[in-house]
């Protein structure tokens, strides 16, 4: 029994760290997001702060993959050359929406693994993850065309039964993975980092692309939250460093 006291003091503290790390990326994507609504330069200068932050603590230079970008670029390219700019911003729009996606549920996967609960790694585990973004995809695309920093943004413009279909999944399956955390919770069974982090990502991308209230405001809160996990901030550390 004694054996075991140290990795529950560890596993908690890697929690309080996860749980810190994801709210403080959620409250500064918002923060950053609201600002661009009033001022998009501000929030604009917000971001480049952020990446300067990102690049001076990296602890070598980044590596851009050209063979990743390859394929939207010449997506983009195609389509642009058809319908004009708009629509190549369009493809730019989720091409970076589903990257984004994936990158979180890859994390989401990741601290599973480390808080040793495998079966939330697999993917029909984390398929939730995918449909509060396809809900904001669906909207954005109903409400096309959208005008993003000064730049065109169209996609097909769909019927309004598709967000209204996308929205009642992404209810329902949100709805049934809250349940099952909360069931978790009620057992002493929640694994509270990838829960922490799947909560903050439906928020975020509910409220950047679900709520609608600004679509270059969702794109910024979005490149914020990123930007924040890519370098967490001093409390996160902070629980992390307090590992016996």
């Amino acid at each position: 029994m004694t054996g075991r006291i140290p990795q529950a003091l560890n596993r908690g503290a890697l929690d309080g760290c996860a749980v810190s790390q994801s709210f403080s990326a959620l409250g500064a994507a918002l923060a950053i997001g609201a600002i661009a609504i009033l001022s998009p330069l501000v929030a604009l200068l917000a971001l480049a702060a952020l990446t300067a932050r990102v690049l001076l603590r990296a602890e070598q230079a980044p590596n851009f993959n050209i063979a990743a970008l390859a394929g939207p670029a010449l997506a983009a390219c195609i389509v642009g050359s058809f319908v004009g700019l708009a629509g190549a911003v369009g493809v730019l729009f989720v091409w970076r929406l589903q990257a984004d996606v994936r990158w979180s549920l890859g994390e989401a996967a990741r601290l599973a693994r480390a808080d040793a609960r495998p079966a939330q790694a697999i993917w029909r585990s984390l398929a939730h993850g995918w449909m509060t973004p396809a809900f904001g995809l669906a909207l954005v695309a109903f409400t096309s065309p959208h005008v993003i920093a000064g730049l065109p943004l169209d996609l097909p413009h769909l019927p309004a039964w598709v967000p209204i279909v996308a929205g009642g999944i992404a209810m329902i399956v949100l709805a049934d993975w809250l349940l099952r955390r909360a069931a978790d919770w009620r057992l002493g069974e929640i694994s509270v980092a990838p829960s922490a982090h799947m909560l903050t990502h439906h928020a975020l991308f509910l409220l950047a692309f679900g709520a609608m209230f600004d679509l270059s405001a969702g794109i910024v809160a979005l490149a914020a939250w990123r930007l924040v996990h890519a370098a967490p901030f001093k409390m996160a550390q902070a629980s992390l460093t307090a590992v016996p």
